[in-house]
C-alpha cells in the first residue's frame, strides 16, 4: 500500500469523526436550549408556594430574605410583612433571642443541623416542630446565610408523651406485667417482673420464653388454655404460678390481653399478673377458723344434749334433770328442750329436777318457772323437783304464781308422784 492512499484513508476518517463530533455537539445544543426552556417556565417562588411544608431563607445577619406560603401562613404574616425581618420581630419574645442564636451558631459552624422546638403558630396555639436548616454558600466558599424547613411534629410528641406515661404507669404499677409476641418470646417485663427475677432495667430479654417466668404446669395452663381463650374473646383469667431468681413458685391471679391486627391475626399478648400468697394465706386461715367454728359448735351442741338431758321413764313421762350453772342463755336452751321433748313423746307429765343446781339467781328462777307454765300450755303437768331452802326462798321473793306446778323435794318423790298419780 502506498503513502498517498494512507493519507487519503486517514483524512476520510478524520472527516468522518468531525461530522460525528458536529452531530453531538448539535444534539447537546438543543438538549440545552430544551432544557433552558424548561426551566424558564419554572419560577422558583412558585416551586416553593406548591410545598405545604414550611420553608424560609436568611442573609448572613439572619434577616429573613425569602420564605413560602405555607411558612407564612405558620406565622400568621404576609411575605412581605416577613422579608427584611428577624426573629425578634416575627417569634414571640422569649424565644426570638433563641431562634436568633441558634441561626448564627448554624452559619459559624457552617454544618446543617436537625433539632426540636415549641413555638407558637399563627392561631397562638403551642405547636412542636422540627427544623431542618443547612447553610449557604457563595462560589466563593462563604456562608451567605440559611435555608430552612419547619415539620410539625406535634402529634407525634403528644403521642410520645402519652406513650412516656404510659410506661411509667405500667415500670412503677407493683403488679408484674409482661408482654409477648404470638410465638410466646417475652419483649416486654416491667420493673416488678424484673425485680422478681433479678434482672436489670436494661436487661436483654431476647431468647426468652414465657415458659421460662412460669412452672410447667402453669406454662401448660398458659400456652394450651389461656392464649387461645384470649384470642377468641378478648381475655382470660384465672390463677397460676410465676417462678422467682431462686426458682420458687409464686401463686398470682393473672388477666392475659390478647391484641390483633387488622386482620384479626394475633400479634402479641400482655399479661397483668398479682401476687395472691397473701390473699391464700388468709383464704386458708378463714377457712381453717371456718372449719374451727364448726368443731366447736359441734361440740357446744354436743355439750347443750348432755347439760339438758330429756329421759323418758315412761310412755307418757319425762325427766329432765338440770346440773350446774344455769345462766339466761342455759335457761332459753332448757325451755326448748323440755317444750320439744313434751311434743315429741306427747308426754303428760314433766318433771323438772333442779337438785344439782347449786346457785340460781332471781332471772334464772324466773326463767325456768316460765318454761313450767309453757309446758302446762301443752298439756302437761309439770313437778318441779330437788328444791331447796335457798332456792325456795328465791322463788318466793320473786313472786311467781306456781299454783300449777307440783313441787317435790326430791327426785324420787317426784317419780313416785308420777307413778301414783297413774296408778290411780
Amino acid at each position: 500500500m502506498s503513502l498517498t492512499t494512507t493519507n487519503h484513508e486517514t483524512e476520510a476518517e478524520l472527516a468522518r469523526l468531525r461530522r460525528r463530533v458536529a452531530e453531538l455537539e448539535d444534539r447537546l445544543a438543543q438538549s440545552e436550549a430544551s432544557s433552558g426552556a424548561l426551566m424558564a417556565n419554572f419560577d422558583v417562588q412558585h416551586v416553593l408556594d406548591a410545598l405545604t411544608v414550611p420553608i424560609f431563607y436568611k442573609d448572613a445577619e439572619g434577616r429573613y430574605v425569602g420564605c413560602n406560603e405555607a411558612f407564612a401562613a405558620f406565622l400568621g404574616y404576609t411575605r412581605a410583612e416577613i422579608i427584611g425581618k428577624t426573629s425578634y420581630d416575627v417569634a414571640p419574645p422569649h424565644l426570638a433571642e433563641v431562634y436568633h442564636q441558634a441561626d448564627l451558631n448554624l452559619m459559624r459552624q457552617r454544618t446543617a443541623q436537625v433539632y426540636e422546638a415549641e413555638v407558637r403558630s399563627a392561631s397562638g396555639e403551642s405547636r412542636f416542630v422540627q427544623f431542618s436548616k443547612a447553610p449557604i454558600f457563595d462560589s466563593d466558599g462563604r456562608v451567605v446565610g440559611l435555608i430552612g424547613a419547619i415539620q410539625d411534629i406535634t402529634e407525634r410528641k403528644k403521642a410520645e408523651q402519652e406513650t412516656a406515661r404510659l410506661m411509667e404507669i405500667l415500670e412503677n404499677t407493683p403488679d408484674i406485667i409482661s408482654m409477648a409476641d404470638a410465638q410466646g418470646r417475652v419483649v416486654y417485663m416491667n420493673k416488678a417482673g424484673r425485680r422478681l427475677r433479678d434482672l436489670s432495667s436494661d436487661a436483654d430479654l431476647a431468647g426468652m420464653q414465657i415458659a421460662d417466668f412460669h412452672p410447667a404446669w402453669a406454662a401448660k395452663i398458659i400456652y394450651d388454655e389461656a392464649i387461645p381463650t384470649a384470642d377468641r374473646y378478648g381475655y382470660w383469667s384465672g390463677d397460676v404460678a410465676i417462678v422467682n431468681a431462686r426458682g420458687a413458685e409464686i401463686p398470682v391471679s393473672q388477666v392475659l390481653l390478647a391484641h390483633h391486627d387488622a386482620d384479626g391475626k394475633l400479634t402479641y399478648v400482655t399479661g397483668i399478673m398479682r401476687d395472691i400468697s397473701k390473699r391464700q394465706k388468709v383464704e386458708r386461715a378463714l377457712r381453717e377458723r371456718e372449719v374451727q367454728e364448726q368443731v366447736i359448735e359441734a361440740q357446744r351442741a354436743a355439750l347443750r344434749e348432755l347439760s339438758t338431758p330429756l329421759l323418758p321413764i315412761s310412755s307418757d313421762v319425762v325427766v329432765m334433770p338440770i346440773i350446774g350453772t344455769v345462766d339466761s342463755n342455759r335457761a332459753q336452751q332448757i325451755m326448748d328442750s323440755l317444750l320439744h321433748g313434751v311434743g315429741e313423746y306427747h308426754a303428760s307429765l314433766a318433771i323438772l329436777d333442779i337438785t344439782g343446781v347449786k346457785v340460781m339467781d332471781t332471772q334464772v328462777a324466773g326463767a325456768l318457772l316460765h318454761a313450767a307454765h309453757a309446758v302446762r300450755l301443752l298439756g302437761a303437768q309439770v313437778v318441779l323437783s330437788g328444791i331447796r331452802p335457798e332456792i325456795a326462798q328465791t322463788l318466793v321473793h320473786i313472786g311467781i304464781d306456781m299454783r300449777d306446778i307440783v313441787t317435790r323435794s326430791t327426785l324420787q318423790q317426784a317419780i313416785a308422784f308420777a307413778l301414783d298419780r297413774f296408778r290411780q
